[in-house]
């Protein structure tokens, strides 16, 4: 499946339980000898009453992430269509914390989240993003954390190599790194996501860009490599809609 060019592996464990570890998960994410994708996702019986589902994430170095919000779409789209939930608002587990989902109609999901939240960088590091070349950031957590940095040019910005120099740092390792820029509502958006790399689109760093400007800004639209992702926020709610797309199914012989 893949929302927004997001790609994922999406497994059932709700019907039967497939146990998967690490290497098996780098084996199928690898893009050349496996099947590849940006992140494999289990969807679990619930860990809490009120929660539908628990979902866990996996990146394709093997790591596991906490939220993956173009991922929580795909798996709303998964279970409607396999009629293992009913097709109403579900309430979703995951390592961060729950997220609530509903049909959108025309392969569109809506996701409700409480609003991203403004992080601090500790004093050390930000002598490292200096000698990086980064001075204007965000670091905000969306149920996982993006670091934010402001370009002229998105598309034409070396984002890769930035990444490198800033992973050389153990505090950036497992945070996703994100370049924009923004035009009256519109954002343009690359996200680097850590033990994935460059993804044509992330759903929490979207969410994450669209929370900086939330003042200004009820209605955002944010655009990536993938397509678009439309954001609303109101005095109670955070809600993000965008696709969620079925490609294939398979059966992933063990080696």
């Amino acid at each position: 499946m893949h929302g927004n060019g997001n790609d994922f592996v999406v497994i059932d464990n709700l019907t039967s339980i497939k146990q998967i570890s690490k290497n098996q998960i780098i084996q199928m994410g690898d893009r050349k000898k496996g099947i590849g994708f940006d992140q494999l996702i289990t969807i679990n019986p619930p860990k809490k009453p009120q929660e539908d589902l628990h979902i866990r994430f996996f990146n394709a170095d093997g790591s596991e992430a906490t939220m993956c919000l173009n991922g929580v779409r795909s798996v709303g789209a998964f279970v409607w269509d396999a009629d293992l939930a009913p097709k109403k608002e579900l309430i979703l587990g995951t390592k961060s914390h729950s997220v609530r989902i509903k049909p959108a109609g025309l392969g569109q999901v809506r996701v409700m989240i409480d609003m991203p939240v403004q992080k601090d960088i500790l004093g050390i590091d930000l002598k490292f993003l200096k000698k990086c070349g980064v001075k204007n950031y965000h670091l905000i957590d969306a149920g996982n954390l993006h670091l934010l940095l402001f370009s002229a040019n998105p598309q034409k910005s070396e984002l890769t190599g930035l990444c490198e120099k800033l992973r050389r740092s153990k505090f950036f390792q497992a945070i996703n790194i994100s370049i924009y820029n923004r035009k009256g509502d519109t954002i343009n958006l690359r996200t680097n996501e850590a033990g994935a790399g460059e993804t044509l689109s992330c759903g929490s760093a979207s969410a994450a860009v669209a929370s900086i400007f939330a003042k200004h800004s009820k209605n955002t639209t944010v655009v990536s490599k993938g397509g678009i992702i439309k954001i609303r926020i109101t005095a109670k709610k955070f809600e993000m809609i965008g696709p969620a797309a079925f490609v294939c199914e398979g059966t992933w012989l063990k080696k």
